[in-house]
């Protein structure tokens, strides 16, 4: 609570300094809302779940008082409703919280320093992907979609430091580099710093935003490879001492016209040694290794299907605890846009084929707008 006092006072003063000389048409207020239904098989105690939430809500803030000086925030809740979840100082259940709040010194587009609470820079999927614009209808299962947990140490898929990052050559390479808190309680006794970094290589057009999209509906051509890297040393992992977490992974994206449409590919593979998280659907446990794989696709039709456009997708995840049993994901579903991500349906059918509670499936319908 302490943090977020201090990220408010942070944005606020930094507002009340520059803002009564800052045009106001250069400040942007926005909102979107993602809104859930959701049967979870053998969800509760054994028995059927029907779960209605708010999956993520946001109202964010942005502003660019002078060429080089820029903020943005998001002041959030998430899976508002969710049975048996409530994390109210990180936003989660019946809290409300700043879920990104940065300020960024831009000297040009090749070196920008950014401080605050901003994304992980390792994954894709979660560490650039904005969760406003999805391929499917959530985050992998690993990266906290559906109803799963994130792999990596974060507080909802960000942390407090200081990032550099830019984009070089015209674009054709994004760098993203962080100094951060990651673990602060007592299993890292000695305070370490974590370091994250993430390169990505841009073959056709460039990727130069901090949020990417999951799908960009035919309206880019896109093909990116990237690789990322996670490390914080000297933790106490299961009770062992002096336990080093290193994370790395590699991953590539597609999107690209086809046809009378466009196709969106994405695949990553994730090795992790000595985790810091726990997750009850894989026996991931803090001190384990293990490697994590993801591959999704759809495809985006852009002729109209009544008042909308239809994207299908397809989805599979797995994962492979060392000396554990494998759990595997498979996920179909499709998007009905009304106005590109700012106004869609989705259905998802997920399948989580794991040791403890063979074939559980979990239905998701879902409602997103935003302005």
């Amino acid at each position: 609570m302490k943090r977020s006092t201090l990220f408010i006072l942070l944005f606020f003063a930094f507002y009340s300094v520059l803002g009564n000389k800052t045009d106001l048409k250069k400040i942007n207020f926005s909102f979107w809302a993602q809104v859930w239904y959701q049967h979870v098989e053998k969800g509760k105690n054994g028995n059927s779940l029907n779960d209605f939430m708010v999956r993520r809500a946001y109202l964010s803030v942005k502003g660019q008082p002078t060429d080089y000086l820029g903020f943005f925030a998001h002041i959030a809740v998430d899976r508002l409703g969710q049975d048996g979840l409530d994390n109210p100082g990180l936003g989660l259940g019946s809290g409300l919280a700043f879920r990104d709040l940065w300020i960024t010194l831009s000297l040009n587009e090749s070196f920008k320093i950014q401080v605050g609470r901003m994304y992980v820079p390792l994954t894709r999927n979660y560490g650039t992907t904005s969760t406003k614009a999805l391929l499917t209808t959530d985050l992998s299962f690993m990266q906290g979609g559906i109803r799963g947990g994130i792999f990596y140490t974060s507080k909802v898929g960000r942390d407090d430091g200081v990032t550099l990052w830019g984009n070089p050559f015209d674009g054709r390479l994004q760098y993203r580099l962080m100094v951060s808190e990651g673990i602060e309680d007592i299993s890292n006794p000695n305070d370490q710093l974590r370091l994250v970094g993430r390169v990505v290589v841009n073959l056709l057009e460039p990727e130069i935003e901090w949020f990417n999209q999951g799908t960009y509906l035919g309206q880019k051509k896109i093909l990116s490879f990237g690789t990322g890297i996670d490390s914080q040393n000297n933790l106490i992992l299961n009770g062992i001492n002096g336990r080093d977490n290193l994370i790395w992974t590699v991953d590539g994206f597609l999107d690209h016209p086809l046809a009378n449409g466009a196709v969106t590919a994405e695949s990553a593979y994730i090795h992790i040694r000595n985790s810091t998280q726990a997750n009850t659907f894989t026996n991931l446990a803090p001190g384990d290794n293990a490697g994590l794989f993801y591959i999704h696709a759809g495809y985006y039709f852009s002729t109209p299907i009544g008042i909308g456009n239809l994207q299908p997708y397809l989805r599979y995840e797995n994962v492979s605890v060392e000396q554990k049993n494998e759990t595997s994901f498979l996920s179909g579903g499709f998007n009905y846009y009304l106005r590109g991500h700012n106004a869609k349906f989705s259905i998802d059918y997920t399948i989580v084929d794991y040791v403890k509670m063979n074939n559980q499936s979990i239905m998701t319908l879902q409602l997103a707008v935003g302005i």
